[in-house]
């Protein structure tokens, strides 16, 4: 296991580069009329109005009979970087590899049906720390029966160590 830190934001950083926020405005744009037990539907967060994100985003959707998370999506960049790719299995596995807190953040973010964020740094594969940016989104949208299906869209970009933010 990789040493890191996780640790949760209240928000964004002040200076955090433009295109991230554009992210969280995107999600609150896509919020429009819902009321405040609702997120918004992929209907309307689709991969076209997440396209210049999309390398940074990857999908965990809810299992409620597991009550459980399912990396739906590993976000290219993130396949990039690590050179693995944890689609198919749980955010466990994430948070057991890399010492992060993905899991509770996943949980904590469909619970209360808000953005949250997260300041990360992890020991890279070459012994230098990386630190990131993690942004988690929650979305709805419905299985074949159209019953509710909860994902959390769940974007990591490269900034500067805690300090200097």
């Amino acid at each position: 296991m990789f040493d890191a830190s996780d640790i949760e934001l209240a928000s964004l950083p002040d200076g955090i580069d433009g295109n991230i926020r554009a992210l969280v405005d995107a999600w609150y744009e896509a919020l429009g009329g819902c009321d405040a037990n609702e997120v918004p539907s992929r209907s309307v967060l689709t991969a076209e109005r997440l396209g210049r994100w999309r390398d940074h985003i990857s999908i965990y959707e809810y299992q409620p009979e597991k009550d459980d998370f399912l990396v739906r999506l590993s976000a290219p960049s993130i396949v990039e970087a690590s050179g693995e790719s944890f689609q198919g299995t749980t955010p466990r596995a994430i948070d057991l590899k890399y010492g992060t807190c993905l899991m509770p953040a996943l949980r904590k973010t469909l619970e209360i049906k808000r953005p949250t964020f997260h300041h990360i740094s992890v020991d890279g594969p070459n012994g230098e720390r990386q630190y990131w940016i993690r942004i988690l989104l929650p979305a709805q949208t419905s299985d074949h029966f159209q019953a509710p299906v909860y994902q959390i869209l769940g974007a990591r970009f490269a900034c500067v160590a805690m300090h200097a933010m």
